[in-house]
């Protein structure tokens, strides 16, 4: 299994993108145990989001017709409200949990509390997950799947390591531009970046990404060869 990957440089104030490669993030669903915890990653990834943002999701901001989510102006970063699309199959799968919890109607589809916390916490002092109860989580499947790496301390001494649930927002944006060629525009909608440019930075190709291409168009090219003569 390769490193988790870096777009960019730290020289010069260049930001480094930390990411998975599509099979990283594979191999990392494939560590996860719990059904709960899995829908929750899938769904961090999936909409690109902050985890901030997750953790303030509420039941009434999913449209399941739509197959959208809302993120209120409230809950974003950027203070902008957003709309942003999540894989019809991922929000059955979201659907049925909530129904096995007995949180929507099994034959209505109604929300019983469309105020309350998409995800609930098993401590009662807090309504739903909180971003610390999820970076656990996330550490915790990253570990099992050997994905994750130690690179330095910070000024506290604490362990400074390659991957962060934010990883997963790095990840979906790589993956819509480099993997599935998502237009950079739609993009930048998705996962609420405020301008332009700041989704058009994870438009700088690896090291990793350039020699790929390199091989797939060499290899295209000799097939082509070898038929005409």
């Amino acid at each position: 299994m390769g490193n988790v990957k870096h777009s960019g440089r730290s020289r010069g104030g260049t930001q480094i993108i930390r990411f998975m490669t599509l099979q990283q993030w594979r191999r990392l669903l494939s560590a996860v145990d719990c059904y709960e915890h899995k829908l929750m990653l899938r769904l961090i990834y999936e909409l690109g989001c902050r985890v901030s943002e997750f953790t303030n999701i509420q039941l009434g901001h999913v449209d399941f017709d739509q197959s959208t989510i809302l993120f209120p102006a409230a809950h974003t970063k950027t203070g902008h409200e957003r709309t942003s699309h999540v894989p019809r199959e991922l929000m059955n799968d979201l659907r049925e949990h909530l129904r096995r919890e007995g949180r929507i109607g099994r034959r209505s589809g109604r929300v019983r509390n469309p105020t309350s916390c998409l995800f609930r916490s098993i401590d009662l002092r807090t309504p739903g997950m909180t971003p610390n109860r999820v970076r656990q989580i996330f550490r915790r499947y990253s570990l099992k799947a050997g994905l994750d790496r130690s690179y330095g301390q910070d000024s506290q001494g604490r362990s400074l390591h390659t991957l962060s649930v934010h990883s997963l927002r790095h990840s979906h944006i790589m993956h819509a531009i480099h993997e599935y060629k998502i237009p950079v525009p739609i993009v930048q909608r998705q996962v609420g970046h405020k301008t332009l440019d700041a989704t058009m930075v994870y438009c700088r190709p690896t090291d990793e990404m350039v020699a790929d291409q390199y091989e797939k168009a060499r290899g295209q090219h000799e097939v082509m060869v070898d038929a005409k003569y």
